[in-house]
């Protein structure tokens, strides 16, 4: 059954025509992705689609009796509306029932008629149908999927910050099941383990859901099927993101090949009736030249292909400076406090060189703190901090500011850089900020401009140590993709926060994942990471001596303690030789297993493979504790 269908729909915001003939259906409990350049006009179309504005041509047909239900604009509550308050208001009826029946309980204390008592039996009634003795359920497990403690419920909702309030929102609509969900962004402020929270419940979810996401990782498990919006028509793909990205390209190889065949054929043909002209002009022959007439009407009449047209990508890369030591980021015993909450507890960490390192954790738990504190934006209150003496390190925040604000972007980049103006606007080209727009101040700009423009300056220096907080933050694909690209040639050492989980499979050799405080490190990639936490999870509760000694281990391995000999400092740095070797031999496994695909064959022996090197090397860090303590 068809839940939605458009038909040629058109949109104009003043002469400007952003929809120009969107065709497609979408079938009942059918999730997808809505791609598009950003001003593609995926918001407009989300808008027709939930009544909110009015199309210019066209129709939009919705199933009859289908509720649309659209995270977008965060609505007005009364001021003094909870959090609960407005998680409750996804049961409107059903607490206007509830209210009711405790007005009624009240009456029947005094006066309990067969009138007041079918009321009451009545309304019980309506309320058990309508699966009203289960709001509080309902709310919880939402309220624990979404991470929205008792202090966060408790709350005014007006106090809240825009992040907190599109959790809430999304969380509000999530109850209210409608039959057709229009999501947009609805990944935005979620941690990783609420992405997943949501990819699940979207799966299991019976309805319709449209989603508009940058969240490629998401897209590949959530959705069947993707809608690009490309020059205001729909192009459709039926398959998740990964099918899409490779089906696009090949789409594009496909109607260059018949462009270029076309343009082949139409040269001909004008080079023949150009002969004939002349030859018919010579020979005074009217026939020669109608039949040369006859061909420029037929090259007319031709269907011609349009000529594939790919947006200019961004040809930059970081320029980097080498490391003369192998020791990049050492930390021990970190301590930060902000107010009465302790966010990092005795933290270690050691970053060596060339590793790329993702920090994962929950939101709150002290991602950003501790990229602060590497960068020396952040002060800890106890702890040791050092970064390389060879370290030549960038730092992109996840909130980015700039010195001067009012300045324009051609200004910032020429005083910051200390570069001419007409340079200067080069550099700019290539990162899309071109004619006009360098003469916006960068207050005036949006999250991913102010990102794009940070990364310009970023990668003018010679860094070999890059720290990344949310990257990809507010960046559509295309601009996330050029990054990716950009961040393959850096051979420097590589520490990030993300919530990304496409861009942590890509670039993350380890996991540092950041819980109470302090760091458990975990040596693979995302899925290794994955794997690992699950399989601990399902062991059961852990044993608290074993803990603390695995603990131990890990802070001892990761920042090894002053050898109290040569003998012992002799041995330790043999076993950090065969360290490396085997690191270095587990790299490549990991990317081989990346190079096979779908060869199950050879994953299979690799993922043998890997297993016996990470087994090596846990005998190895084992020694190494013990010559460390030695």
């Amino acid at each position: 059954m068809i839940d939605v269908a458009l038909r040629d729909v058109e949109k104009y915001y003043g002469a400007n025509r952003v929809l120009k003939g969107i065709t497609f259906e979408v079938n009942q409990g059918e999730k997808i992705g809505l791609l598009g350049r950003n001003g593609a006009g995926k918001t407009t179309l989300f808008r027709l689609l939930a009544n909110l504005d009015s199309l210019d041509e066209g129709s939009i047909l919705i199933r009859k009796g289908a509720v649309i239900g659209m995270l977008d604009q965060i609505p007005d509550f009364p001021e003094t509306s909870t959090v609960y308050d407005v998680l409750y208001s996804a049961f409107a009826d059903l607490t206007g029932i509830r209210n009711q029946m405790k007005q009624l309980e009240q009456l029947m204390k005094h006066q309990a008629t067969e009138k007041v008592l079918n009321s009451y039996a009545y309304l019980q009634q309506l309320f058990e149908v309508n699966d009203g003795y289960s709001m509080e359920e309902n709310i919880n497990r939402i309220r624990t999927g979404l991470k929205i403690s008792d202090a966060m419920a408790e709350k005014e909702f007006a106090l809240l910050s825009g992040g907190e309030k599109t959790r809430v929102m999304l969380g509000k609509l999530m109850l209210e099941k409608p039959d057709i969900l229009l999501l947009d962004e609805p990944t935005n402020h979620l941690d990783l383990s609420s992405i997943e929270w949501l990819e699940e419940f979207l799966k299991a979810y019976e309805g319709t859901a449209i989603i508009i996401s940058h969240d490629r990782y998401f897209l590949d498990r959530v959705v069947s099927r993707i809608v690009e919006i490309v020059d205001g028509k729909a192009e459709l793909y039926a398959g998740n993101y990964s099918y899409y990205f490779q089906e696009k390209q090949e789409r594009y190889e496909a109607q260059l090949a018949r462009f270029s065949q076309e343009q082949k054929k139409i040269k001909q043909l004008e080079d023949a009736a150009r002969r004939m002209h002349e030859w018919a002009e010579r020979a005074n022959n009217d026939a020669m030249h109608k039949r040369a007439f006859s061909i420029e009407k037929r090259i007319e009449r031709m269907d011609k292909t349009d000529k594939p047209v790919r947006e200019r990508q961004m040809n930059t890369a970081f320029a980097e400076h080498t490391f003369s030591g192998k020791d990049i980021v050492f930390a021990r015993g970190l301590h930060k406090k902000y107010g009465d909450r302790t966010i990092l507890d005795k933290l270690d960490l050691l970053v060596r060189r060339n590793e790329r390192v993702a920090i994962l954790g929950d939101n709150g738990s002290g991602k950003s703190t501790l990229m602060g504190i590497i960068a020396g934006e952040v002060q800890p209150d106890g702890g040791t901090i050092k970064v390389g003496d060879s370290a030549r390190f960038a730092y992109l925040p996840q909130t980015v500011t700039f010195a001067d604000p009012k300045l324009s972007i051609l200004g910032t980049v020429t005083r910051t850089l200390s570069l001419p103006e007409g340079i200067a606007r080069g550099l700019l080209a290539r990162y899309k900020f071109r004619q006009e727009d360098v003469h916006k101040t960068v207050e005036t700009l949006s999250g991913g401009e102010k990102s794009r423009l940070r990364l310009c300056i970023m990668m003018q220096k010679d860094v070999n140590l890059l720290l990344l907080d949310e990257p990809t933050n507010h960046l559509d694909i295309d601009s996330r993709e050029w990054l990716e690209n950009a961040l393959e040639d850096f051979t420097g050492t590589l520490v990030f926060v993300s919530h990304d989980r496409y861009f942590i499979r890509k670039f993350a050799d380890r996991i540092s994942e950041l819980a109470g405080g302090r760091i458990q490190d975990y040596y693979g990639d995302y899925e290794y990471f994955r794997e690992s936490k699950a399989a601990r999870q399902q062991s059961g509760p852990p044993d608290i001596k074993k803990q603390e000694m695995q603990r131990e281990k890990v802070g001892i391995r990761t920042l090894p303690a002053k050898p109290k000999s040569t003998e012992g400092k002799i041995e330790i740095e043999e076993l950090e030789a065969a360290i490396m070797v085997r690191e270095e031999e587990l790299k490549d496994i990991n990317l081989s297993m990346e190079n096979a695909g779908s060869d199950y064959e050879a994953l299979n022996s690799l993922y043998k493979e890997k297993l016996r090197l990470q087994a090596i090397l846990e005998e190895l860090y084992e020694k190494w504790t013990i010559a460390g303590q030695i």
